[in-house]
C-alpha cells in the first residue's frame, strides 16, 4: 500500500510567549521530512516534502526579526522563503501530535540586547474621570490608550526594558507632572486615539518632539510601520509643541487610529491590534537607533 503524503493544514508567525523567539509554524495531518537552511543572511529556507491543503502566499509579520515570509510550489515540496530583518539562526523542533507540528524558533537577542535596562516611558493619555473621546459604540480614549500601554508593558518586559508610567490606570495627572521623567529615559511614548466630529475621517498620526534631533525621521519610520502592520491610512505626521517642552528626549505622540470612526473603533476591540502598534513602533525604535541615532 502506498504511504500518503502529508498534507500541510496552516502555518503561521507568532513570538513565543516569554518573547524569546520568533516562531514559525508549519501544521500537518501527518508527519512530513523537512530541510532548512541559510542561503544567505538575512535569508532563510525550509523546504518540506508535503502537499498544501492552506493558503500559499506571504505573510508580513514584521516583528523586529521575521520581515516576511512566503511559501510556494516547487515540484513536490512547499517551500518557505523567510527574510529576516536580522540575520540569525533558528533551531527546528517538531511536535508530535494531530496536528503535526513543525516549530523553527528565531531568537529574538538583537532586540533584547538594543532594550535591556534601558529606560522607556509610557504615557497613556487621558485616565480617570477623564475618557478622552468616545467611539460611536462605547469605546473610550482613555481605555484604549491604556490596552495600548500595557500592550508595549509586556513586549518591553519581555526584551529586559525598564518601563516607566506616567500614571496608574485610574488616574488623570497634568501635563507638568507627566512630564517630569528620569533624564536616563531613552524615549517617551505618549499614547492616545484620535477623535472627530466628522465619523468618516480615520487614520494614523505621529506627532515628535521637534527640539530632539532625529525625531521627525523616527516618527516616519514609525508611522510606516503602523500603517504597514494595522492597515489604516496615513493622516498626519507632525511637530508637537507639548512634546518640545521634554527637551531633547525621545519623544512621539501616538495616535494609531481615530476611535469616532466606526471601523477603526471596532479594530480596537482585537487585542492583537495593540499588540501590533507596539511591535511595529519598537522594531522602528530599535531600527531608527542602530541606523544613526546612536543610544548603547
Amino acid at each position: 500500500m502506498q504511504a500518503l503524503i502529508p498534507r500541510l493544514t496552516n502555518y503561521n508567525v507568532r513570538i513565543s510567549p516569554g518573547g524569546e523567539f520568533s516562531l514559525l509554524v508549519v501544521e500537518s495531518l501527518s508527519p512530513f521530512k523537512w530541510n532548512f537552511s541559510c542561503p544567505q543572511p538575512g535569508l532563510a529556507r525550509l523546504e518540506v516534502q508535503a502537499l498544501a491543503n492552506m493558503f500559499l502566499g506571504p505573510l508580513e509579520p514584521e516583528d523586529g526579526i521575521i520581515k516576511r515570509t512566503e511559501a510556494f510550489l516547487q515540484g513536490e515540496k512547499v517551500v518557505f522563503q523567510i527574510e529576516l530583518e536580522e540575520p540569525v539562526e533558528a533551531v527546528g523542533e517538531e511536535h508530535p501530535g494531530l496536528p503535526f507540528r513543525l516549530v523553527l524558533k528565531f531568537p529574538r537577542y538583537p532586540l533584547q540586547r538594543f532594550y535591556r535596562d534601558k529606560i522607556i516611558v509610557l504615557d497613556p493619555g487621558h485616565g480617570g474621570g477623564d475618557g478622552g473621546w468616545r467611539g460611536p459604540v462605547n469605546l473610550w480614549e482613555r481605555d484604549m490608550a491604556w490596552r495600548t500601554a500595557m500592550a508595549f508593558a509586556k513586549i518591553l518586559e519581555n526584551l529586559g526594558a525598564r518601563v516607566e508610567w506616567t500614571r496608574g490606570p485610574e488616574e488623570n495627572p497634568p501635563w507638568e507632572k507627566r512630564s517630569a521623567v528620569t533624564r536616563e529615559a531613552v524615549c517617551f511614548l505618549s499614547l492616545h486615539y484620535y477623535g472627530d466630529n466628522d465619523p468618516a475621517v480615520r487614520g494614523t498620526r505621529v506627532l515628535y518632539n521637534p527640539r530632539s534631533p532625529g525625531n521627525r525621521e523616527l516618527a516616519q519610520r514609525v508611522l510606516e510601520r503602523i500603517i504597514r502592520k494595522v492597515k489604516t491610512p496615513f493622516r498626519e505626521m507632525a511637530p508637537d509643541a507639548e512634546l518640545a517642552g521634554l527637551g531633547n528626549l525621545t519623544a512621539l505622540r501616538l495616535e494609531p487610529a481615530t476611535i469616532t470612526n466606526w471601523v477603526e473603533e471596532g479594530m480596537l476591540r482585537n487585542p492583537y491590534f495593540h499588540q501590533k502598534v507596539a511591535l511595529a513602533t519598537l522594531t522602528a525604535i530599535k531600527e531608527h537607533f542602530k541606523e544613526g541615532g546612536v543610544v548603547e
